[in-house]
């Protein structure tokens, strides 16, 4: 096994530790059911209305498309191995991925300034109530990690080839052998090489982009 191979396994290992056992309990205390909690509001997903709604809380509503008889239930977020939540949004037969707590900021917390990413001002990542999050520049949100004790990757390194709002849009166009969004083709449209999209795409690098 090579030596970057064995970092990147002692590095999943340790993020495994630290988060899972808290994402275990966090979906063992996760309130599944779909009657409001106390304080609890929601809007519509921005370019899902009528599909999905998000709460103040961070919960994700899913509503029936017409004719499938399903009922409104409240899906189940998934924790990457930083921690964070993401939930997977299904429109028109297209599935993308989502930050829980983005969609959270963009439904509930105001952002005049159009700051580009989103803190956890607690350092819990996996808590997406509107309360701990705020609006932030790149270099707040290092600042903050700093100060938190939170580890850096990705953009935070100075040999960046990406900034954040390239990040979210290969993230969040990507399509597996497409000719127009897949690896190759956003590689040529981005200027890297693929295997940098597809580190982007898996997540192994530029993990504080949500």
């Amino acid at each position: 096994m090579k030596d970057k191979e064995k970092a990147k396994m002692r590095r999943n290992i340790v993020y495994l530790k630290k988060y899972l056992p808290m994402y275990l309990l966090f979906i063992s205390l996760y309130p599944f059911g779909v009657e409001d909690l106390q304080g609890e509001l929601w809007k519509w997903i921005k370019g899902y209305e009528g599909l999905y709604q998000i709460s103040n809380f961070g919960r994700i509503k899913s509503f029936p498309r017409n004719g499938t008889g399903k009922e409104i239930k409240i899906l189940r977020p998934r924790a990457t191995k930083m921690g964070y939540l993401q939930i997977c949004l299904r429109k028109n037969g297209v599935r993308k991925s989502y930050s829980i707590h983005r969609l959270v900021a963009e439904a509930f917390i105001p952002n005049p300034e159009n700051k580009p990413e989103v803190n956890h001002k607690f350092g819990i990542k996996f808590d997406c109530y509107f309360e701990n999050l705020e609006w932030s520049t790149k270099a707040e949100n290092n600042e903050h990690s700093i100060k938190m004790g939170l580890p850096k990757f990705g953009i935070e390194r100075d040999v960046s080839k990406l900034n954040s709002e390239q990040v979210r849009r290969i993230r969040e166009n990507y399509k597996p052998y497409d000719k127009k969004y897949g690896v190759t083709a956003l590689a040529k449209k981005f200027n890297v090489g693929t295997s940098t999209i597809m580190r982007v795409i898996q997540g192994e690098t530029y993990k504080n982009v949500d």
